[in-house]
């Protein structure tokens, strides 16, 4: 085998390998996903519905917490200690790019004071129902994270609450839309 064909194999099998080095963490960012496929789509499909999405999120949070509520009253449940602790994750992810959508649309002045009442008083049950499954160390550093994230949640929430108020009030114009109002 000549030189150069030894070289071009070489090359090759090095682009390929830093090829599946990019490619392993998008792979690993949709496996980290805490959405379905569905939940994905629906996200994406209210884009531009700020209200919407916010409900959407609000609605994904719940279901979790259902399923861990779920989890944790079934002792025939199977992995139910590890099912919970991935329900906690998936809690703190869903909570974190909810806190991102209120960023955006805060920025933009996008009007989100009706989803806004009602986030606020989903997010004051969440600490509890976290609260209420029984202790275990398989879990306990997931749940303290995921009741940091429904604290952090609920101060944004009845912040954004308490400034769009007062923005409309002042930019009466503005109202409901759906943001790139004045900065």
């Amino acid at each position: 085998m000549s030189c150069r064909v030894m070289s071009r194999r070489i090359a090759c099998f090095l682009i390929l390998l830093l090829a599946a080095g990019a490619l392993s963490p998008l792979l690993a960012q949709d496996q980290n996903d805490p959405l379905t496929e569905d939940e994905v789509q629906q996200v994406r499909d209210n884009a531009i519905h700020p209200d919407d999405r916010i409900k959407l999120y609000t609605k994904f949070i719940t279901e979790r917490l259902d399923e861990i509520k779920h989890l944790s009253a079934d002792p025939t449940a199977k992995d139910a200690r590890t099912e919970i602790r991935a329900k906690f994750d998936e809690f703190t992810h869903l909570c974190d790019e909810l806190q991102d959508n209120l960023d955006t649309y805060d920025a933009q002045h996008a009007d989100i004071r009706k989803s806004l009442k009602e986030l606020v008083a989903a997010t004051a049950k969440w600490p509890d129902v976290l609260k209420s499954v029984p202790d275990d160390p398989t879990y306990d550093f997931t749940r303290t994270t995921a009741l940091e994230a429904a604290k952090s949640a609920t101060e944004q929430a009845k912040q954004l609450s308490i400034e769009q108020d007062v923005y409309f009030q002042t930019h009466k114009d503005e109202r409901h839309k759906n943001g790139t109002g004045p900065d």
